[in-house]
């Protein structure tokens, strides 16, 4: 039974070890993702945008 429980852990940390993996490379894509469209192609898009609570003409 000895032998069973080392397995059993080995095999525990092995996918303890992929799901960071997965969750690691996860996270990256979607700080990719949102790093994508630079500030300095937004700003001139949300500058045309009105105000909220802005009356027009004033």
């Amino acid at each position: 039974m000895k032998a069973y429980g080392e397995v059993r852990q080995r095999t525990a940390e092995y996918l303890f070890v992929i799901r960071l993996k997965q969750l690691r490379e996860q996270a990256a894509a979607r700080t990719d993702a949102a790093s994508a469209a630079p500030w300095s192609g937004r700003l001139p898009g949300l500058a045309a945008r009105p105000l909220e609570g802005a009356r027009p003409g004033r």
